[in-house]
């Protein structure tokens, strides 16, 4: 019975810490959207990259697509979106193609996606990179890479 309570607990703090990053952040004049999924790698960028935007300039939503977090979003509402998703089965996730192909394939959408394998993605996407990046140098690294990417496309 122990056994089963401290099981239950590690996944009830195990979602608390992915919803934790889920939600608004910062009041600027500047809107971002940035959807992810709940992996260990697109988690620790995603902290990465709202801590340098998070400085007062933008507004960022932050959103899970698996959770269907970009249904009822409109790229259009964004200065910029930014989207990481994992490449399943060589291909972008199903729903982020079909969300990115439903707003017209807008200029002001990144899409990063990862894989492990060489493939080329049915969806034009701008960065592809391992998933087995460790969060230290290398994630901070494509955070701050991403971001530049981000600030590029703000008007």
């Amino acid at each position: 019975m122990k056994k089963r309570s401290i099981v239950f607990l590690f996944l009830a703090l195990s979602v608390l810490a992915v919803a934790a990053q889920e939600g608004d952040y910062g009041a600027g004049d500047k809107r971002i959207l940035i959807a992810f999924e709940p992996t260990r790698f697109k988690k620790a960028l995603v902290e990465e990259m709202i801590a340098l935007l998070n400085d007062g300039s933008a507004t960022l939503k932050v959103v899970n697509h698996m959770k269907k977090g970009l249904e009822g979003q409109d790229a259009s509402d964004f200065d910029v979106v930014f989207i990481t998703n994992s490449g399943a089965t060589a291909k972008v996730r199903p729903d982020v193609s079909r969300w990115v192909e439903a707003n017209g394939h807008p200029d002001n959408v990144i899409v990063h996606t990862t894989q492990r394998t060489r493939w080329t993605p049915q969806l034009q996407v701008d960065s592809v990179t391992s998933a087995s990046l460790k969060k230290g140098r290398e994630t901070e690294a494509l955070a701050v890479d991403f971001v530049q990417r981000i600030r590029d496309r703000l008007p």
